[in-house]
């Protein structure tokens, strides 16, 4: 099977619960259901771009536990190629727990098991960009992601890179501010959410702090910022471009903002779409998810379409 978007990040297994509300400290909350879902940033966004017609592949590294060997099960299933995913022998597989509300607002638990994190960058080589289009990574982990973008410089393959949690937990995963900042400068487009570019920058008006990180790294492609209900804007150094979101009534928010990217990297990169229509199209696949329970959105490109056309804006 031939790869034109590959990725390389997280896969972990998550344990939805869902209940009436999130308890406030020392509080409580009845679990109402429990439901076992392959989920992880970078497995989200590659099964969500093989439903819209993708040919994704995946660089990761699970434990030979029973949580991998489902997980690499299910990528298979959703036709992601995994000839680049290894299991470690004796490993354990990250896993999270996912405390969901009736509003869709989430709470995220996260076990990073042994496995992930030590993929090194030995393990990969210029090989596995052979007829890539794009490269995503979340930088889970950051050596292997980092050496497989500068390839893709080499190669003039766009780097799309996912700054989607809080760098302070990316800082206790192992990547470090310094790595940050040298994918930073190695990506052709950074896509990251409020809070992300808030701290990235320590400035706290959100257009200042994106302009700011923009003027700084400088990405062939600019800066997106996702902000949920507030839709998303693109920082590129010229007039700028606000979309709205989408106005549903949230069943579980879990995902959303890998739905998003998956919509715009098959739009953008791979429909050659312009930048609204892109952008119209990646939160169009962020309202579907959050229409649906789990980290993942089921839909095909028409279902897409089809939304955007009997929605509107």
């Amino acid at each position: 099977m031939s790869i034109d978007v590959l990725g390389l990040g997280a896969v972990a297994m998550d344990m939805v619960l869902t209940c009436d509300h999130l308890p406030n400290e020392d509080g409580y909350a009845v679990i109402q259901t429990e439901t076992l879902m392959p989920g992880g940033s970078c497995a989200n966004v590659l099964v969500t771009l093989s439903g819209l017609g993708a040919k994704p592949g995946l660089v990761s590294q699970l434990g030979n536990d029973t949580v991998g060997r489902k997980l690499l099960d299910d990528l298979q299933s959703c036709d992601v190629e995994t000839r680049y995913v290894s299991l470690k022998n004796g490993g354990i597989s990250m896993h999270t727990y996912v405390a969901v509300d009736r509003n869709g607002e989430k709470t995220i638990f996260c076990n990073m098991g042994d496995s992930l994190l030590t993929l090194s960058e030995t393990d990969v080589h210029a090989a596995m960009l052979d007829g890539v289009k794009v490269f995503y990574t979340d930088m889970q982990p950051a050596a292997p992601a980092l050496k497989l973008a500068r390839l893709c410089r080499e190669r003039e393959i766009p780097v799309i890179y996912n700054l989607q949690v809080e760098p302070a937990f990316l800082n206790q995963c192992g990547i470090t501010t310094p790595l940050i900042e040298e994918m930073l400068s190695l990506c052709s487009l950074l896509v990251t959410f409020k809070q992300g570019v808030i701290q990235q920058t320590g400035n706290g008006d959100l257009m200042t702090a994106a302009t700011f990180l923009y003027d700084r790294y400088r990405p062939e492609l600019g800066i997106i910022v996702t902000l949920g209900k507030g839709g998303a804007i693109w920082v590129d150094g010229n007039n700028g471009l606000s979309v709205p979101a989408f106005c549903v009534e949230a069943r579980d928010t879990t995902g959303a903002g890998d739905a998003f990217i998956a919509g715009f990297i098959h739009a953008m990169f791979l429909e050659k779409r312009d930048q609204r229509t892109s952008m119209t199209f990646a939160t169009a696949c962020a309202a579907l998810k959050c229409l649906q329970p789990g980290p993942r959105v089921n839909a095909s490109k028409s279902n897409v379409w089809h939304f955007i056309e009997g929605v509107g804006k």
